[in-house]
């Protein structure tokens, strides 16, 4: 069975990174729920996308200049009188489900890793028993070397685009280096996974992989079908449909 993890909490159904579409997608029956963290500038954690303020918030500028107070103040856009969450916040609505909790390290808004973030995260995992089910992401590489020199039993996963893989030489050099990551889940865009399958199933094996953002019926429909670990998307309603039907079809012969 493909997994399926609400992007943001299902953004394209509720306010993205919102308390109200954690809540919501608790109800839907997937397997996993993709939501980011940034830090303030007082070693708070907070939930939410973007760097800046901008285009989720009726505030601007960078996340990681304001305290943790005054982050927590700032009210979502199109969702009602809902403030930034903190992970705290966000845990509390998780902690009596079963789904992994896929955890993305933001960078800043100048592109620089936060001090000391992944050591914050890490000890909010374990201090509420998550080990297992808390999957830490990134981007960035180096990112998830530091929570694995932290935390050497971490589960972890790289996110990989064209961008990320031109920085690290290509589509193919950037799998390899991946793959030596060990244990480590790499989730790729969708175009560009749809054109490198067999190369990443051949480096990584379907395991490890994932495929993002698929939101409409007929990719999720393919990407269901396919041998990947997981999808991640906005539409997890559709998701869940889908699969449902492909589980009741009879098994080609």
């Amino acid at each position: 069975m493909v997994f399926i993890a609400g992007h943001r909490g299902g953004r394209n159904l509720w306010p993205e990174n919102s308390l109200t579409g954690f809540r919501n997608l608790c109800r839907e029956g997937v397997d996993a729920v993709e939501f980011d963290v940034h830090q303030s500038t007082d070693g708070g954690v907070v939930v939410i996308h973007d760097p800046l303020l901008d285009r989720t918030t009726f505030e601007s500028g960078p996340v990681g200049e304001r305290s943790l107070q005054r982050l927590t103040a700032m009210r979502l856009r199109d969702a009602g009188d809902e403030c930034i969450p903190t992970l705290d916040e966000v845990l509390d609505v998780f902690s009596d489900t079963t789904l992994e909790l896929h955890i993305e390290i933001k960078t800043d808004a100048l592109g620089n890793s936060y001090s000391g973030l992944e050591a914050r995260l890490i000890d909010q995992i374990k201090s509420r028993g998550l080990e297992r089910r808390a999957i830490i992401t990134c981007f960035v590489p180096g990112v998830i070397k530091t929570v694995l020199r932290l935390w050497p039993e971490a589960r972890v996963l790289v996110s990989l685009d064209r961008r990320s893989a031109e920085m690290m030489g290509g589509i193919e050099p950037a799998l390899t280096r991946l793959a030596a990551i060990p244990g480590c889940i790499v989730a790729v865009e969708k175009s560009l996974l749809g054109l490198a399958l067999p190369l990443a199933l051949k480096v990584l094996g379907s395991e490890r992989l994932g495929a993002w953002v698929t939101n409409e019926p007929e990719d999720i429909a393919y990407w269901l079908s396919q041998p990947v670990r997981q999808i991640t998307t906005d539409r997890p309603d559709i998701a869940v449909s889908i699969r449902r039907r492909l589980e009741t079809m009879p098994a080609r012969p």
